[in-house]
């Protein structure tokens, strides 16, 4: 099974569309490999457990699934009390720091546990930055320097990510809704997507993340379109909400649908992060530094008439933010 065929195979099952026959020993053992690569073992699991006796998965790759799935609750578990402890340090100084992604999106799941977390990812404004490092620091904590500015920490062996910027975007505070509001919570899943598509890839779990929290929004969503066309992201947006009404979820309003071939390649191509691509996964595995940051540079730049037509606004910030981030 290809990539592409195994990807469109991952995503029926988890919208709970049966194939119309039981898939074989071979293409479960595809499903569970994209899954894994997609980040989405969790859900696969999930959905396998509504199947059919028929459609049961064979015994080997059931059991590596299911612990697939033990690592996965096991190191949400480590991630949700690194955070609790990162923001009750933070709350202690008087701060109130958003979290950004993580476990404020697998709230929207059903079973939250099941999503498969990576690091944390926390905001504060840029006035009390460097009290919030600070505050890190005092408790023991040594923080590094990111490229983008933010701050990377080891706390209970989770990576904790203090950021200064909310938003992967490069226009007037003026456009921007107010940080907490679920508009900027959309727009920021929505930014983060793009950038990844532009760099070295993105994953379906990223995506899934953005649909579940654009089908909870509670606001008017002719306002949030405009809102994506007052950023220079239209064109990014309409693709974005057409690839999730093509394979996630049927029903998602979409003020006009495109073809979402180009993101579908995309995820398709290298999985989580643009990971597991054939160059990408070399590189990673040769552990290279100097390999793994050619590699990013290269994909950067194939992905230029991708970032060309659908950030067009946003093509020079992201790449001279991503060539700084890999060259550093």
């Amino acid at each position: 099974m290809t990539s592409d065929s195994s990807l469109a195979l991952l995503m029926r099952i988890l919208r709970g569309e049966l194939p119309a026959s039981p898939p074989d020993e071979a293409a479960w053992t595809d499903l569970l490999q994209t899954a894994r690569r997609q980040t989405v073992a969790g859900l696969l699991y999930q959905a396998a457990e509504r199947f059919p006796e028929n459609y049961r998965m064979p015994e080997n790759v059931l059991f590596t699934l299911l612990a697939e799935v033990k690592k996965i609750v096991t190191n949400n578990l480590k991630l949700a009390a690194a955070e609790k402890e990162a923001l009750g340090i933070l709350r202690s100084g008087s701060l109130e720091p958003v979290v950004m992604k993580g476990s404020s999106c697998a709230a929207r799941y059903t079973k939250p546990e099941l999503r498969t977390g990576g690091d944390i990812d926390l905001y504060v404004p840029e006035a009390d930055f460097l009290r919030a490092a600070a505050l890190f620091r005092d408790a023991g904590w040594e923080g590094s320097e990111k490229p983008d500015s933010s701050m990377d920490f080891i706390i209970g062996g989770c990576e904790v990510e203090l950021h200064r910027r909310y938003f992967d975007l490069h226009i007037s505070e003026k456009l921007l809704p107010d940080v907490g509001s679920s508009e900027a919570e959309l727009l920021m899943l929505s930014s983060h997507i793009l950038k990844h598509a532009c760099g070295v890839g993105v994953g379906l779990r990223q995506i899934i993340d953005f649909a579940l929290a654009y089908k909870a929004y509670p606001g008017d969503y002719q306002a949030l379109h405009q809102l994506f066309r007052q950023c220079g992201l239209h064109r990014w947006h309409l693709l974005l909400l057409s690839f999730v009404k093509d394979y996630i979820d049927p029903g998602t309003e979409v003020a006009e649908k495109v073809d979402s071939a180009a993101l579908f390649r995309i995820v398709a191509r290298g999985g989580n992060f643009g990971h597991f691509s054939g160059s990408r996964l070399e590189s990673i595995q040769q552990q290279g530094a100097f390999r793994r940051k050619m590699d990013t540079l290269r994909r950067i730049l194939s992905n230029l008439n991708f970032s060309l037509r659908y950030a067009p606004r946003e093509v020079f910030p992201f790449l001279v933010e991503l060539f700084q981030e890999n060259l550093h």
